[in-house]
């Protein structure tokens, strides 16, 4: 069998089959077997006769209203579950690895609640190399939402950004015709730049009351080659994921339990010291939806757990003076949602909730036998037994008065507790630091509470407005809190910003409580189908914004790092989304056409005169898209400016605007269709302004070049094949 790396001819066979065979095992193949021994059944469509409606209609296009379209249908050709978000007013992410960081609005990372499958996952590692969106693939999922600035209380909680939504497909269940209902998908994809390839299945075999399903994904990549044709080191990654699911539905009651294992044995972080050499996590989630008299009731339940391990990889290994240093985390996730929606009179819906998640983390580093004081004889302990535990209680009253107005209020509290055991470093010259720690009472205990007031009118079918206010809270993590070291060697291991420097956290760090302001105005023709415009201007005051001060500065040849600790400043965002859409013609000849487009802009920075890390300059983003009978295309053009206003105390690099053009178009079969596309036409070279800086160069000249921003890719041919039966 040809080779799928050595000859791309073989996508179609090969791709599409190895990721399945070699990778997924068992589950995938005894329900593929079922599905095939069931294919003579009847075999229409096959709906859930429950309703999936969990919040109302009108509270998901209020919240959503401001980035709800997506610029780009770019198809899957990544493993990158983040590249979901590309195109949505008010997102930008953060360079991470295999698994980007969301930011929203300037707020990123763990300032934005991301739920996978309604389960809150927090990163095991003091590089943020596991986030919540690596544990599912983009393959899996079934819907994304996005709420950005002004989230309810519903949805939101110990975050400040907003809250994104990742799901992957509901249960099917057979329709009253049928007996048996079975459905397989298949999809695979392969990118020329870094030799990319992957592919995902989706499979499930059901009746009416009972739905087993299964579902897999891999995906792997080598190093890329940024537009002038180097290799952009530490880019790799091979990560898969599968799960299995048994549902049962009946008379408005509705019941799942999913089990799954992930695994990436490698990783490359071209922005980090170390790169991922061991992901392998296991998660159970549980959920309960009924529907009562009264109303609706949610709940869910579920644990999860990772055992993560970090090293230099084989592009760092052949670096001079390379640095052999093992990293162990281990985290377990576990929490419950329970929730009512209950309707009163006709006008009015109430939700109330409670809420519980707690995160227990051991973070230590295995001594080196060779390295002298400096990573020996003892074992680093980094974080010992830490826990963060949150509970909450919330409650919402949403009012739709008539056509026009519709108010929505809500009120939360969320109370979160930590602790962490004694710590130790590697020998004497960390002592100092560790018994100051140790010395500590390390017990902490947040009280926070966030509010959420919005409106929104109607006054023609032509326009729509809202305005909001909402007050939210986020209480440190435990790294923010407990990572004690300000030796160079341990502080500078301790950085998911990307950006070389040394942090050391801050028993004495306050919760960040930001005040939002936004209003989104929308015109549209009366049926949204010919033109449509949204702008949405806010504005963010954060208290005690977790931030940094420096306490010292390192030179290495031609570079200059800080040393950084965790320190409470009060900060303002403000910025403006800008969304729209125009139909171009309309046809039998040419079909259907029209230009989107999203633009976006964000300034941050704290009261005291310093920019804010990380803060995505102007950009826009505009396509132009076509449908012509079972063909879709696109031209699409992503602009992005210069970023000037960068962070000062992290010695941010500025990076030059540049342009990129990409190219795509699908066609559709009933149960097959084929994507093809060109990302970056031109072979751009650019430097990502989000993307940190490029630590690989800085070992690979033996720590004495400037530190510079991170290349993106080169121009990339791909291809996606996706099979339904």
């Amino acid at each position: 069998m040809l080779s799928s790396r050595s000859h791309a001819g073989g996508l179609f066979v090969n791709f599409l089959i190895r990721p399945f065979t070699r990778h997924l095992g068992c589950p995938a193949l005894l329900i593929i077997l079922c599905h095939s021994m069931l294919i003579g059944a009847e075999k229409p469509v096959a709906e859930s006769t429950f309703s999936t409606t969990t919040t109302s209609i009108l509270l998901r296009e209020v919240v959503v209203t401001a980035a709800r379209d997506r610029t780009s249908s770019t198809p899957i050709h990544g493993g990158d579950t983040s590249e979901l978000l590309e195109g949505w007013a008010g997102v930008a992410l953060q360079q991470n690895g295999a698994a980007s960081l969301p930011i929203l609005h300037g707020l990123g990372d763990e300032r934005v609640k991301i739920l996978v499958d309604g389960m809150t996952i927090t990163s095991a590692c003091p590089n943020h190399m596991n986030p919540p969106l690596s544990y599912i693939s983009p393959g899996q999922v079934e819907k994304v939402e996005v709420l950005a600035g002004i989230t309810p209380v519903s949805q939101g909680g110990d975050s400040l950004g907003g809250t994104i939504i990742v799901n992957s497909a509901r249960p099917l269940f057979a329709s009253p015709e049928q007996k048996i209902h079975t459905a397989t998908t298949l999809n695979s994809y392969y990118g020329t730049n870094g030799d990319s390839y992957g592919g995902s299945l989706n499979s499930a075999v059901a009746n009416q009351n009972f739905s087993l399903g299964y579902r897999g994904a891999y995906s792997q990549a080598g190093d890329y080659k940024d537009g002038n044709g180097n290799t952009v080191t530490s880019t790799f990654y091979e990560t898969s994921t599968q799960a299995v699911t048994f549902a049962t539905q009946k008379d408005g009651h509705f019941s799942e339990i999913t089990a799954g294992l992930n695994s990436t044995p490698k990783e490359g972080f071209v922005n980090q010291w170390m790169d991922v050499t061991r992901n392998d996590g296991e998660f159970i989630n549980t959920r309960y939806e009924g529907q009562y008299d009264w109303g609706q009731l949610d709940t869910r339940a579920y644990w999860q757990q990772v055992t993560h391990g970090m090293n230099i990889s084989k592009d760092k290994e052949s670096f001079p003076m390379p640095m052999w240093m093992p990293m162990d985390t281990h985290g377990i996730n576990t929490g419950y949602t329970l929730k009512a929606t209950i309707p009163i009179l006709d006008l009015h819906t109430l939700r109330v909730g409670n809420e519980f998640h707690r995160f227990e983390l051991d973070d230590t580093w295995p001594q080196v036998p060779g390295s002298g004081m400096m990573m020996s004889p003892n074992t680093f302990v980094n974080i010992n037994n830490g826990e963060r535990n949150r509970l909450a209680f919330f409650a919402e009253w949403e009012t739709q008065y008539n056509e026009q107005w519709m108010t929505l209020f809500g009120a939360r509290n969320d109370t979160v507790w930590m602790d962490t055991g004694n710590v130790q470093g590697y020998s004497a010259m960390y002592a100092a630091d560790a018994n100051a720690f140790n010395s500590r009472d390390h017990a902490r205990t947040d009280v926070n509470f966030d509010l959420t007031a919005l409106t929104r009118y109607e006054p023609e079918k032509s326009s729509t407005y809202e305005i909001g206010y909402a007050r939210k809270s986020r209480a440190p993590s435990l790294y923010e809190r407990y990572a004690w070291s300000k030796v160079k060697m341990a502080a500078e291991m301790v950085n998911w910003f990307g950006d070389g420097n040394y942090y050391t956290g801050n028993l004495d760090l306050k919760s960040e409580v930001a005040h939002t302001f936004s209003i989104t105005a929308n015109w549209h023709d009366d049926a949204r189908k010919d033109w449509e415009v949204a702008v949405t201007p806010y504005y963010s005051y954060v208290e005690d914004y977790i931030n940094v001060d420096r306490f010292g500065t390192v030179y290495s040849g031609q570079s200059i790092r800080s040393q950084l600790i965790f320190a409470n400043h009060d900060a303002q965002l403000y910025g403006v989304d800008l969304k729209w859409k125009k139909q171009l013609w309309n046809n039998d000849t040419f079909g259907h056409g029209q230009i989107r487009g999203v633009a976006g802009w964000v300034r941050g920075e704290t009261l005291d005169g310093n920019d804010l890390y990380h803060m995505m300059p102007l950009h826009a983003t505009v396509a132009l898209e076509e449908t012509l009978g079972r063909w879709t295309s696109a031209i699409e053009v992503q602009m992005i400016d210069s970023k000037a206003e960068v962070d000062g105390l992290r010695n941010e690099p500025t990076t030059p605007g540049y342009a990129l053009l990409n190219l795509r178009t699908g066609y559709q079969w009933p149960n097959v269709r084929l994507n093809a596309g060109i990302d970056n036409v031109i072979d751009k070279f650019y430097y990502q302004p989000l993307g940190g800086v490029n630590f690989d160069n800085f070992q690979a000249s033996n720590y004495n070049a400037p530190l510079q921003s991170v290349a993106g890719a080169g121009r990339t041919f791909y291809t996606s094949l996706t099979i339904q039966f």
